[in-house]
């Protein structure tokens, strides 16, 4: 039985700054040790839209199919899929240019991503109001709730992780978030935050690479010893 395990993400879960990230990303690790295919559909600086979107498209396309792709590995098939998510913050989001998706977040205003990067500072309105903490959240646990419960229907055993975001719940507004609507619990986000999957609740990836004493590498991507220790750790928690 050929088994797959489809993994998503940002430039955590892809393997940033690893020297050989095929082979050295907790995902790799993670499938070499129960004999599955990595198929890693991660990539930097991607948003939680854009994670939730691929990800229900390329599930949708294995339970149709049995076949599923990465850039690794091309098209391959399977008799059984799991998935691991590792949620980015969610204030990152994604828009539509007229042609294509483009990936948006707030950018510091000093080389703090990079050469590459140093001049990509987004201070408009509409960014602005985009990354705001009450749309941010509700869009993501959103997302959270509604892939968890696809892939539950479909039988698809699946750990959802907060890779290193610190969520801390706001109060309710005092205006209205919609046109129309009554004046308090509008967003019901200390009742939604109840029905996400107990895993993503608990510390986040970073937290835990600094317990257990691991670092981290000059663009604050984990360290190849802490993927390493991560895949140790979701092998008692996923598989066992």
């Amino acid at each position: 039985m050929i088994k797959t395990l489809y993994t998503n993400g940002d430039s955590v879960v892809w393997g940033a700054e690893l020297e050989n990230k095929q082979n050295e990303r907790f995902s790799k690790l993670l499938a070499n040790e129960k004999g599955w295919i990595d198929c890693n559909n991660a990539s930097a600086g991607v948003s939680n839209d854009y994670i939730y979107r691929q990800t229900l498209r390329d599930v949708s396309h294995w339970l149709e199919t049995n076949k599923c792709w990465s850039e690794e590995t091309g098209w391959v098939e399977s008799d059984e899929l799991r998935v691991i998510i590792g949620w980015t913050s969610p204030t990152r989001f994604e828009w539509w240019n007229g042609t294509q998706y483009q990936q948006e977040r707030l950018w510091a205003g000093y080389d703090k991503w990079g050469e590459n990067d140093k001049d990509r500072t987004t201070e408009d309105t509409f960014v602005l109001n985009q990354t705001e903490i009450i749309p941010s959240y509700i869009r993501t646990f959103n997302q959270i709730i509604s892939l968890s419960a696809f892939l539950d229907k479909h039988n698809i055993k699946h750990y959802f992780f907060n890779t290193f975001y610190k969520y801390i719940l706001p109060n309710e507004p005092q205006n209205l978030i919609d046109k129309y609507g009554k004046p308090e619990y509008q967003t019901g986000l200390k009742n939604i935050w109840e029905l996400l999957p107990n895993e993503f609740k608990l510390n986040t990836m970073y937290e835990y690479i600094d317990f257990i004493g691991e670092g981290f590498l000059p663009r604050k991507h984990p360290t190849k010893s802490a993927h390493k220790e991560w895949s140790n750790f979701l092998i008692k928690q996923f598989y066992e």
